[in-house]
């Protein structure tokens, strides 16, 4: 495992990556890591650095250096003991991150007002950026009952730093869903009219062949993996892991990746409405024929197997 997170921080290192993309991208190589232990080796420490740091940190408050063994930081980064609270305060200085980063709690900044608790607001991202990688990367890795992912084109999906995740998952017997629009539907062509001139993946021919086939190749694996298209306009895109929903807005004149992204906890009706829209796509899924009056106005869904 050490041998293969070394290799992805060189590979990062040459591609100018953020810690925070090399952390996402050790994290979805190698799903059972600890996202403490792949912090440390996204910077290139051993354990006896990292307790030397954790030394210095003390030492710039006037504080006695503890002196952290190897053997406890190994039982950190293997989840067989969790550091105290002023541990973590002090691997976040370290890291520059958040404890929900080091897999310590979760990150609930983006309900600070009494109105977004109670809207199941959790999260909220002005767009896709790493930070919002990693908090989907982090969902992903801890998911246990299912994973529906609905959107435009999603081809974030098919790199490096996400696919193996699917393919963990559903190999674990997580049910792993992705509805994707039909590249060569009317409604994806009108959808591209409003996307800049420079969105990636329009040219159909090209999506299909380096996006949706290698998807479609490694849901073939699995019979808990499956990819679905569908044929009629969306306005968002939805990310269902667990008891959780990741909203995307589309916007006119912007790219997907430019758009805000809000998390919304179960329990709520806000949850709910988007719980629904993913219910409706199900059914529509699993339905033979499509109903009234959906057939008639030539909405669908299907199994796309490559």
């Amino acid at each position: 495992m050490e041998r293969t997170a070394q290799e992805i921080r060189l590979r990062g290192l040459r591609n100018a990556s953020t810690v925070a993309d090399v952390v996402d991208g050790i994290l979805a190589a190698l799903p059972d890591a600890h996202p403490l232990e792949a912090h440390r080796w996204a910077q290139g420490w051993d354990r006896r650095e990292l307790s030397i740091r954790i030394d210095m940190v003390y030492e710039r408050a006037g504080l006695a250096p503890p002196g952290v063994a190897d053997a406890e930081i190994c039982r950190w980064e293997h989840g067989d003991r969790r550091p105290n609270d002023e541990r973590i305060d002090v691997l976040c200085q370290i890291y520059g991150t958040r404890p929900d980063r080091l897999g310590f709690g979760h990150d609930y900044s983006g309900a600070v007002l009494g109105h977004l608790e109670q809207a199941g607001l959790i999260d909220l991202y002005p767009l896709t950026t790493s930070d919002s990688k990693a908090d989907l990367v982090g969902r992903l890795s801890s998911a246990a009952q299912h994973i529906n992912m609905f959107g435009l084109t999603r081809n974030y999906y098919a790199g490096e730093a996400m696919l193996p995740l699917f393919e963990h998952k559903a190999a674990k017997g997580v049910p792993v869903r992705l509805y994707i629009m039909d590249p060569h539907c009317d409604s994806r062509r009108d959808r591209y009219r409003l996307e800049p001139a420079e969105a990636a993946m329009e040219d159909p021919d090209r999506y299909t062949r380096e996006i949706l086939r290698p998807l479609a190749e490694a849901a073939s694996a699995s019979e808990n993996f499956e990819i679905y298209l569908y044929n009629f306009p969306c306005s968002f895109a939805m990310e269902e892991v667990d008891d959780a929903i990741r909203v995307m807005l589309y916007g006119h004149g912007k790219r997907g990746t430019d758009g805000p992204i809000l998390t919304f906890q179960a329990g709520t009706e806000f949850h709910r409405y988007f719980s629904d829209q993913l219910r409706w796509i199900e059914r529509l899924a699993a339905a033979d024929p499509i109903p009234e009056p959906w057939r008639s106005k030539g909405i669908a869904v299907w199994r796309y197997e490559g």
